[in-house]
């Protein structure tokens, strides 16, 4: 699938103008009027890639949707699924003129969504988190081997490794995944919570929550919550060590908490390199 660059002919550096100009350039080749000729499989085919463009041009000139698009293309993965469109109102009778305003192809957002990008956004979520995982999942894979990946109740991924401690010379960390919209104190506790819950550590092996997000908190606040989980009491049965690491989706740049292990420190270098 095109991402929304190649649909409109454009570099991911493109300005505002550039992809204004390049929408109304390619949404005339779909407009029904030059389709209406055609048999009902093309005029639905115009349709589509018609809603395709209109969606492109919303999310690349929607400065936030924009960044968000930027990082999962950049984490690897193909861009997001395109909602199939119902066919457009009823065309008017002319062509539209140049100077004419953009038309709009509209798509109603699931379960009637609120506001206007939320069907879009919903699609970006997916696949941002999706990408995260992903990545992370390789970067695991590389330092410890073999996974086995059981579902965590509040965690997009849980990864445990296969190999026993006494093969990479320290027990392994459980690594946990959660992407989240801002870390703040609240979040970072709740990870916190949910990970001594989790019930994924073998013996004294730590469990290391990753925290994604791109909102991030004030350093002063993420230090609180650290603080705050140093001090909860954890039963004989409890790992070794629990770190919640807050990552920077836009930089994948980790703000790890005070005094954590060298296998900590290890995979956070892995990822944040």
């Amino acid at each position: 699938m095109k991402t929304h660059y190649e649909l409109l002919g454009l570099e991911p550096s493109a300005d505002a103008e550039s992809i204004k100009k390049a929408f109304r350039r390619e949404i005339a080749r779909y407009h029904p009027d030059k389709v209406i000729h055609l048999g009902a499989e093309f005029q639905e085919m115009a349709s589509t890639r018609a809603a395709e463009l209109t969606v492109a041009y919303k999310t690349l000139t929607d400065p936030s949707l924009r960044e968000e698009y930027d990082v999962s293309l950049a984490a690897g993965l193909p861009p997001p699924h395109q909602p199939q469109p119902p066919r457009p109102e009823p065309p008017p009778p002319r062509a539209t003129p140049p100077d004419a305003p953009i038309p709009e192809y509209k798509t109603p957002p699931p379960g009637g969504g609120k506001g206007r990008f939320a069907g879009v956004r919903a699609d970006r979520d997916v696949i941002l988190k999706r990408a995260i995982a992903g990545r992370v999942r390789a970067i695991v894979e590389g330092l410890y081997g073999k996974l086995e990946t059981p579902a965590v109740r509040g965690f997009d991924l849980a990864m445990v490794p296969v190999a026993k401690a006494r093969f990479l010379g320290s027990a392994p960390p459980r690594v946990l995944v959660k992407v989240v919209e801002s870390a703040d104190a609240a979040a970072i506790a709740d990870a916190y919570t949910l990970a001594s819950r989790a019930g994924v550590h073998a013996g004294k092996s730590p469990v290391v929550v990753t925290l994604f997000a791109r909102n991030i908190a004030p350093q002063s606040e993420i230090s609180k919550a650290n603080e705050a989980n140093s001090r909860q009491r954890q039963g004989s049965d409890a790992p070794g060590e629990i770190a919640v690491v807050v990552v920077d989706t836009a930089d994948w740049s980790c703000r790890l908490p005070p005094d954590c292990s060298k296998e900590v420190q290890k995979l956070a270098d892995a990822l944040c390199e």
